[in-house]
């Protein structure tokens, strides 16, 4: 590859030759611009631009170190400077990148960060000129309104390439008029200060251009207004705004205003993008973007193409914003606009597997360099390999290749991962023409069961197509089936809504064949799918995937509990997306991996989210055991475990957030005994007692708890600003946790708590000191409360605490039962018990409370230890009945 003539790179110094001849070897633009302007390189120099890594909001020098005009300075001046402007910048990045002075993410931040400024400085220089025409427009309140300017596509995601356009959206906070002689609408004001800035920024002059724009994105397109307020921007995206929009919006980020920005991301665009539920109503669109994208590329021109040819820019662009689309409502990790941050979050949340993660990334890498360098030759918007040998020669050169043929093999084989992982993408098709003519529906099923949707269908009709089929009680279904038609919840639903429930309740008829009662099974399937209700996104969910449906189907057929879980809470369909579902009972591993996932899609400063996620995570775990126990595949001990995991699991993550709340106001709780030098960190532990500490929890179980720390010594105060004694900390912080496990969130509560078995009842303390506990259970505590301390087990906080506590218990149970009177206590409390308890009337049995029923098992099993207790300690090991 031929080097630059010696009498052009003997004009640099001599530590920079090198770089020079690589940089003018390599690009056009680059050689072009410094030999038109002599001084550039010099001020570059002299600014030590070439070593520095531009940041946004402040510039590293302005073009041969001339300060920009002022504000009040003619629109032809301004227009030149800026071009100056970004002629210099480009040279800047383009050197730094060809001598790999900079990362790929460091390139495409500087790129983006000098957009971000030159449209900051441009927007301050349209804004003295239109105020100073039209006026100030103001908040009612009093205050400049800004226009807010949304960057979207590359610029929003900061990755923007060497020679791309930009594009923009224009919103403004309120409607009114400006504050002026003669005032104008503030819609006027922002779109004329809108076109002002475009002039700035686009007008093609001697000079050339700053950024090419395209506001396209804007509501409604070319025909909408160039600047929309916020108010009718929300309506719009309500009422108009369709998936390919929610698709761009992914990548959407403030370049002006960010502050009034941030309240309109949360009431509107967070909410428009990301919902709250797994989104799979999204996959007819991505289905449909994807076959589009499928078209184009199989175009001849495009077979080169970078960034839309086969295993493309734009391929690893849709893989990663479709599951953004549909997961990050749910998961706060994939909510964000720069692909190389959401990129490795796919695998953590095993969207993508880590193999194909770390492929997609190394050739989006690879790509996006490539994509940067082609453009550098001659700062052309191109992203097709060149045909001419002198140009695929300086691009190999620029991307460090012996041959062209060398970075063509490298970029074919990149390109042929990313069209891999991109045919894998799948948003099955389902009888794609059912989907829209209900006259087709027939084809899903053979025999008609959709007329149930054609209002002029009886039931008589229905019931021959019932009986046809081979369905029982085919009158009384076919009755269910007209009722459900008419009924409240179907009639609100929107015709997308209406279009998949009307595809999918014939296909879970025709599920039901094998069913001997299909009106009990109809039952079940119904109450489900009416308390899905607005929320359609389920209907898609059951269409698009058969095995979901098929498992939908088993879960019915498991009884009626099942489907009151699923009815009362439809989120739990998405565990039917996990074919492990209704064949492998969870681990408490799993459960554990489970939860740790649902909490790091929340943001640690939102309780309210944090609890809502501990109860989603319940719902879904309880109700996987449930199936797991129905099913026969989880033994009846296996499932109190599995309850009693789930159980442990959620107090932890409860203590550990009142814990950091507590903490984060106060400080942590110290202590300092007499014969401690210096203060030590306090620690808690929870106590489970009754069925949680006997590991013995069912489907409604409540938690019965006992909070105990180790706190002592003469100082014993929290390390905060604000410090305030250790006891208050504790009462604050045992009320706080129980607040967490009963408050009511939008999933439903967690567990009722009861907290009466603590020293003292009622009337004692929340949360007691260890030793303190110890010294009640010796002298004060009756018979049932070391019957009850047979059942204890510390489950939570601490584990050194945990670990002395339970060495104390067994002391406690071996040393102090007064056994002189244990069998006349325990057998009077078991009297009364039977007496306030027992519900069996004549002739039945109470298989709990009646004599020689569960209770008396459980009593004599507590007597026993206790009074073997103190002779052999290994029955006091465990705290459970059976062993």
């Amino acid at each position: 590859m031929p080097l630059m003539s010696p009498s052009i790179t003997e004009a640099y110094p001599p530590e920079w030759r090198n770089e020079a001849a690589h940089a003018l070897a390599c690009s056009d633009f680059v050689a072009e611009s410094l030999a038109r302007d002599s001084e550039l390189f010099v001020d570059l120099l002299r600014s030590d631009a070439l070593q520095r890594l531009r940041i946004a909001g402040g510039s590293l020098c302005w073009p041969g170190g001339e300060e920009p005009p002022a504000l009040d300075t003619p629109e032809p001046q301004w227009q030149a400077w800026l071009r100056r402007w970004r002629r210099r910048e480009m040279v800047r990045i383009a050197w730094r990148d060809l001598n790999d002075r900079a990362s790929l993410e460091e390139t495409l931040e500087d790129l983006s960060a000098f957009a971000d400024d030159a449209v900051n400085r441009a927007m301050a220089v349209a804004w003295h000129s239109t105020c100073e025409r039209y006026g100030t427009p103001q908040y009612a309140e009093g205050g400049a309104m800004p226009l807010v300017v949304v960057g979207m596509g590359k610029l929003g995601g900061r990755e923007l390439n060497f020679s791309s356009d930009i594009d923009l959206v224009f919103l403004f906070p309120g409607y009114g008029e400006t504050i002026h002689a003669a005032p104008v609408s503030h819609e006027e004001f922002f779109a004329r200060l809108g076109q002002a800035l475009l002039r700035l920024l686009s007008s093609v002059t001697v000079d050339g251009f700053v950024f090419r724009v395209d506001m396209r994105l804007r509501p409604f397109g070319d025909s909408g207004p160039l600047a929309c307020g916020f108010s009718s921007f929300e309506d719009y995206l309500l009422q108009h705004g369709r998936d390919w929009e929610r698709y761009a919006w992914i990548k959407a980020r403030p370049i002006t205003a960010p502050e009034a920005y941030a309240e309109l991301y949360d009431s509107a665009v967070r909410p428009f993008v990301y919902r709250r539920y797994l989104d799979f109503g999204v996959f007819e669109s991505l289905r449909e973007m994807k076959q589009l994208i499928e078209k184009q590329v199989a175009r001849k021109e495009l077979v080169d193409h970078v960034k839309l040819g086969p295993g493309g820019i734009r391929e690893i662009e849709f893989i990663v914003q479709s599951m953004q689309l549909i997961r990050g409502g749910q998961d706060r990790r994939l909510q964000g606009s720069r692909l190389f941050e959401i990129l490795p979050q796919l695998a953590r949340s095993r969207l993508l597997r880590q193999q194909a993660v770390n492929e997609l990334d190394t050739a989006y890498r690879f790509l996006r360099i490539l994509e940067n360098r082609l453009q550098m030759i001659a700062d052309a918007q191109t992203h097709s390999l060149p045909k001419d040998p002198a140009t695929q020669q300086k691009l190999a050169r620029a991307m460090g290749k012996e041959s062209w043929e060398a970075l063509r093999h490298d970029y074919e084989r990149h390109a042929a991962h990313v069209h891999r992982e991109f045919n894998a993408l799948v948003f099955a098709p389902v009888a794609a023409d059912a989907t829209r003519d209900p006259a087709s529906k027939s084809s899903i099923d053979g025999t008609g069961l959709s007329m149930m949707w054609d209002d002029t269908a009886g039931v008589t009709a229905l019931t021959e197509a019932l009986s046809t089929r081979g369905m029982s009680n085919p009158a009384e279904l076919a009755q269910l089936l007209v009722d459900f038609r008419s009924s409240s919840q179907v009639k609100r639903l929107d015709a997308t809504g209406l279009r998949r429930l009307e595809l999918l309740v014939p296909q879970l008829l025709a599920s039901l064949e094998t069913d001997d009662d299909h009106l009990v099974m109809g039952r079940r399937l119904l109450r489900v799918l009416e308390a899905i209700g607005g929320r359609s996104a389920y209907f898609a969910l059951l269409n698009e995937n058969p095995a979901a449906r098929q498992r939908f189907v088993r879960v019915c057929r498991g009884g009626d509990f099942l489907v009151q879980q699923l009815a009362a809470h439809p989120l739990l369909l998405d565990e039917l997306l996990d074919e492990r579902a209704l064949t492998v009972p969870p681990a408490r591993a799993e459960l554990l991996a489970d939860l740790e996932d649902r909490l790091a899609r929340v943001e640690a400063d939102d309780p309210e989210r944090l609890v809502e996620a501990l109860a989603q995570f319940k719902r879904a775990a309880v109700f996987r055991v449930a199936i797991a126990d129905l099913s026969g595949s989880l033994p009846l001990m296996r499932v109190s475990d599995r309850l009693t995991d789930i159980a442990e699991l959620i107090l932890e993550k409860a203590m550990q957030q009142a814990w950091s709340q507590m903490t984060s106001q106060y400080g942590v709780p110290t202590c300092r005994a007499t014969d401690e030098a210096v203060p030590r960190e306090v620690e808690i532990c929870a106590v489970g007692y009754g069925k949680l500490g006997g590991i013995e929890l069912g489907y409604g179980s409540d938690l019965d708890l006992v909070f105990l720390h180790d706190s002592i010594g003469s100082v014993q105060e929290t390390s905060g600003d604000r410090p305030i004694e250790n006891q208050l900390f504790f009462v604050r912080l045992a009320q706080r946790i129980v607040h967490i496990l009963t408050v009511h969130s939008a999933a439903g509560r967690l567990y009722d708590v009861d907290v009466r078995l603590r020293p003292g009842g009622k009337g004692g303390m929340l949360i007691t000191q260890i030793e303190a506990f110890v010294d009640y259970q010796h002298s004060s505590a009756w018979t049932w409360e070391h019957q009850a301390l047979l059942h204890a087990r510390a489950v939570a906080g601490s584990p050194r605490l945990r670990e002395r506590f339970e060495r104390e218990r067994v002391r406690i149970l071996g040393e102090f039962v007064r056994r002189d009177t244990l069998r006349e206590e325990v057998g009077s409390m078991r009297e009364r018990m039977r007496r306030e308890l027992a519900k069996s009337k004549v002739g039945e049995f109470d298989l709990k409370q009646d004599r020689g029923g569960i209770a008396d098992i459980e009593f004599l099993a507590q007597y026993w230890a206790l009074r073997e207790g103190a002779r052999h300690r290994a029955v006091l090991k465990f705290s459970d009945t059976i062993r």
